[in-house]
C-alpha cells in the first residue's frame, strides 16, 4: 500500500489537476482526449511496466540499473540513467506553480479573490510579473517543506505523506465532482471532453498528448524504476500498476470535468492556458459567494497536496544516485539537490516578472516555459524511447520474461513486449519528428 499511495503521489499531481484541464483547452477537447487515452494505454502503462522491470531487477539508482543490465560491450547504455536530472528541471519549475497555489490559498482565506475577469487577469498579471518578493517567499516556503519530507526518507517521509494527503485529495475531489454533477454546466463539460472534433488533430496536439502521458505518470525521470527497488519479489506488480494508471487516468478526467463545469457555468475561456487555474477559476469561486470560499480553499488544498506528492518524488532518483554513488549521507544529498534545484527555480521565477522576462527569454518562450517544454515534450518521452529499446532489443527476451516473474505471460506478455519494441518507440519518434 505504501508502494501505490506513494506511486500514485507521483503520479496524481499537478500533471493531473492543473496541466490535464488547461492542455485540453489548448487543444481542442476531446481531440486531445482521445489521443491522450490511446497514448495513455500503449505507451504510458507499457513504458510504465519497464521501469518496474527495470527497478525490480536490479535494486539500484537508474544510472547504476543500466549499467549494471548492460551487456559488456554495451557499458555507455549506463548514460540512459542520466534521466532523473529531468526531475531536477521539472522539480524547479514545479515548486513554482506551488508557490502561485500557495499564495492564491491565502487571498482565499483573505477573503481576496477577484470578483471581475478584468480585476482576476490583473491580479494574476500582476502577481507574477511584479511580486516578486512574494512569489520568493511563497517559494522558499514550499522548497523548504519539500526538503524536509525528503529529509525523512521514503517510507517516513513520501510514504508517510501519502498516506495522509492521497485519501484526502480523493474525498475532496469526490467532493468537487458531486457537487459539479449537479451544475447545469456539467453536460456542456462532459460533451467538451467527450465528444469527438477530429479536426482538430495535428502533431502539436499528437505531441503534447503522449508529453502529458509521460508527465502525468511521472514517466521517463526514474521515479517508479526508484519506488520499484521497494516492491516485494513475490508482489504482483502488474496489479499494482493497473491501479495507479486507472488512479492517474481517472483523477485526469475529474479535474477536467469538475474545471470544465466552472469554466463553462460563468462563460470563462476555456483554452486560457498556464493561468487557467489562476484567472478564470479564482473568479468563478468569488462570485459563487460562501460556497465559493469553500469550495475555492478545498481546491487550492487539494492541488497544493497533489503537487507536494509529486514535487518530492521528482528529486528522489537524483538522491538515490547521489546516495548510492557517493555514499553521502541523507541530509548532504538533500542540501546539494535542493540548492541546485532552488536555485534553478529562482531563474525560472523571475523569467515571468516583468524585470527579468526578457533577459531570461530565448526564442519564444522564457525559462520557465523551456523547462515544462524541454522535459515534458522531448526530454520524459526520449527516456521512455530509450528504455524500450534498452527492453526490447539490447536485454535477451528470456531474460525480459524472467523480470516479469510470471505476473505478465502468454498473449499479455507478448502484447506487451510487440509495444515496446515497436509502437512504443515508432509512434513517440515519429510523433516527435512532426512536431519538430
Amino acid at each position: 500500500m505504501g508502494y501505490i499511495l506513494a506511486t500514485a503521489g507521483s503520479a496524481i499531481g499537478l500533471g493531473a489537476i492543473w496541466k490535464f484541464p488547461y492542455m485540453t483547452g489548448q487543444n481542442g477537447g476531446m481531440a486531445f482526449v482521445f489521443v491522450f487515452t490511446l497514448a495513455f494505454l500503449l505507451f504510458g502503462i507499457s513504458v510504465f511496466i519497464v521501469e518496474i522491470f527495470f527497478g525490480r531487477a536490479s535494486r539500484q539508482n537508474a544510472i547504476s540499473t543500466f549499467a549494471s543490465l548492460a551487456p559488456k560491450n554495451m557499458g555507455f547504455l549506463k548514460f540512459g540513467g542520466w534521466m532523473i536530472f529531468s526531475g531536477v528541471l521539472i522539480f524547479s519549475f514545479y515548486v513554482v506553480v506551488l508557490g502561485w497555489l500557495l499564495h492564491y490559498l491565502f487571498l482565499v482565506i483573505a477573503g481576496g479573490l477577484p470578483k471581475s475577469l478584468e480585476a482576476a487577469e490583473v491580479l494574476w498579471v500582476e502577481f507574477i510579473g511584479g511580486e516578486i518578493p512574494y512569489q520568493l517567499l511563497w517559494h522558499f516556503v514550499i522548497v523548504a517543506l519539500c526538503a524536509y519530507i525528503l529529509s525523512k526518507g521514503v517510507k517516513k517521509g513520501i510514504e508517510r505523506l501519502n498516506f495522509i494527503l492521497m485519501p484526502l485529495l480523493l474525498l475532496i475531489f469526490i467532493g468537487l465532482l458531486g457537487y459539479s454533477m449537479f451544475q447545469d454546466s456539467f453536460k456542456q463539460s462532459f460533451e467538451f471532453l467527450f465528444t469527438p472534433d477530429f479536426s482538430k488533430l495535428n502533431a502539436k496536439v499528437i505531441v503534447e498528448a503522449i508529453g502529458q502521458a509521460f508527465f502525468s505518470l511521472s514517466l521517463g525521470v526514474g521515479v517508479i524504476l526508484t519506488y520499484s527497488n521497494s516492491i516485494p519479489k513475490e508482489g504482483n506488480f502488474i496489479r499494482y500498476t493497473i491501479i495507479i494508471a486507472l488512479l492517474n487516468f481517472i483523477f485526469c478526467l475529474i479535474a477536467g470535468l469538475v474545471v470544465f463545469t466552472f469554466i463553462f457555468g460563468y462563460g470563462a475561456e476555456p483554452s486560457s492556458g498556464p493561468g487557467l487555474v489562476f484567472i478564470s477559476l479564482p473568479l468563478i469561486f468569488a462570485n459563487m459567494g460562501v460556497s465559493g470560499d469553500i469550495i475555492a480553499f478545498l481546491f487550492f488544498v487539494a492541488l497544493i497536496f497533489a503537487g507536494i506528492t509529486s514535487a518530492v518524488s521528482m528529486l528522489e532518483p537524483f538522491n538515490a544516485y547521489l546516495m548510492e554513488a557517493f555514499h553521502w549521507s541523507r541530509k548532504k544529498t538533500n542540501f546539494f539537490s535542493i540548492g541546485i534545484s532552488y536555485v534553478l527555480g529562482v531563474f525560472a521565477l523571475f523569467s515571468n516578472t516583468a524585470l527579468m522576462s526578457e533577459a531570461l527569454s530565448f526564442f519564444d518562450k522564457n525559462l520557465f516555459g523551456w523547462f515544462d517544454y524541454i522535459t515534458s515534450s522531448f526530454m520524459l518521452p526520449l527516456a521512455g524511447v530509450f528504455m524500450c529499446i534498452y527492453m526490447g532489443w539490447i536485454l535477451k527476451k528470456d531474460k525480459v520474461y524472467a523480470m516479469s516473474g510470471g505476473y505478465l505471460k502468454g498473449i499479455y506478455f507478448q502484447s506487451w513486449y510487440f509495444t515496446i519494441r515497436f509502437i512504443a518507440p515508432i509512434g513517440i519518434i515519429v510523433a516527435m519528428i512532426n512536431l519538430i
